[in-house]
């Protein structure tokens, strides 16, 4: 099957490093994978030569629409599948234009019109589901849930020597209690709570280190207010900024515990990948989260926007390190069992197929 996958974001998010796991998983199978994208984003440095790449801003005007729309037919796309409101946008318009079926992957929970518009839409978690279903009335017989999934391979190699790496970068004496964040740093990821919360962790637990890692801007109002909390309760050296980083799965396994402090979360990858590198999450008991984290067998839920709650099921775990190795490989093997990227990549490539063999009969 030769597949569009459409998607719109240019820096590395949830939904675009699983737009590249699913294309290279959809190419095992001999699928013919071509990525419509905006230039210079993360994808086209992270892909294989296997996977094309056709640029474009996926803006709205007829000149676009007709250059993408004449390749579609050009090259025999048999679908289009999309990701990121942009790309659902663009997608939609495009399977107008094509006449190509439509299959679009919701990632967020939004009120947009372009839902009711793709042949399908596969949800990637039951609560996405159930947005999609209440707030933009998508018919059931027109969407089904298919978790997303993260690359598992990467954390079947991390070492103990990986994991001594990483705590050497970080300056670490070798007896901190690391509580990890990762993801950009943005209002709806909710680390203002675990700010909020650290004075009452560092009583509970005087050697305890957060470590942030992911994208921040310094000038940004959001991350000023983070330090601003910083600097009045005298807690700079308690954080790491580490920025970006490449082998994530390494400073997830060097972590005793992950915080998920969302306050809008549709599934939660980064709590997967915590689990899939045996580290305990303790997470707001929001959107997805609670599709993952699972109280008493692989971390803590606590409510949104609490961070005294948030502060007591750290302290909790840090309390117990025999509990956090229980709960860390719990999380592991549930992972495994349950996120396998091939049996949920084949539910995709059955749902493509169906979608497909329905257009040709109408």
């Amino acid at each position: 099957m030769k597949i569009l996958q459409v998607i719109s974001g240019r820096n590395v998010n949830g939904a675009i490093t699983y737009c590249k796991f699913i294309s290279e998983q959809l190419v095992s199978r001999g699928h013919d994978i071509t990525i419509l994208c905006r230039a210079d984003g993360w994808l086209q440095e992270h892909v294989g030569p296997s996977i094309q790449f056709v640029e474009s801003e996926l803006n709205r005007s007829p000149f676009e629409l007709r250059r993408i729309a004449k390749w579609i037919k050009d090259h025999d796309i048999d679908l289009i599948h999309t990701h990121m409101s942009r790309g659902h946008a663009f997608g939609v318009l495009m399977g107008m234009l094509t006449g190509v079926p439509v299959i679009a992957t919701a990632h967020s929970c939004s009120f947009q019109l372009h839902w009711r518009m793709n042949d399908y839409v596969i949800a990637n978690s039951q609560a996405t589901y159930e947005y999609h279903r209440r707030v933009n009335r998508i018919p059931a017989q027109n969407m089904e849930k298919v978790f997303c999934f993260t690359d598992l391979e990467r954390f079947k190699h991390i070492t103990p020597l990986s994991v001594t790496t990483v705590k050497r970068q970080m300056r670490l004496t070798g007896d901190e209690f690391l509580v990890g964040v990762v993801g950009e740093v943005l209002a709806r990821k909710g680390q203002l709570y675990l700010f909020q919360a650290l004075a009452e962790i560092v009583e509970a637990i005087p050697n305890v280190k957060l470590v942030m890692l992911g994208r921040f801007n310094r000038n940004e109002s959001y991350v000023k207010k983070l330090r601003a909390i910083q600097l009045k309760q005298k807690l700079f050296r308690r954080v790491k900024w580490l920025g970006l980083r490449t082998n994530v799965q390494d400073f997830m396994a060097a972590f005793d515990v992950l915080a998920v402090p969302s306050i809008e979360e549709p599934l939660g990858l980064v709590a997967l990948e915590s689990l899939a590198a045996g580290t305990p999450v303790v997470a707001s008991r929001i959107g997805g989260l609670p599709e993952i984290v699972r109280p008493g067998e692989n971390g803590i839920l606590v409510p949104p926007r609490n961070p005294h709650q948030l502060a007591q099921a750290i302290i909790e775990l840090a309390q117990s390190k025999s509990e956090r190795e229980r709960l860390g490989e719990n999380g592991r093997r549930m992972v495994q069992q349950e996120f396998d990227p091939i049996q949920l990549t084949r539910q995709v490539e059955h749902v493509f197929q169906h979608v497909v063999a329905s257009r040709r009969v109408a």
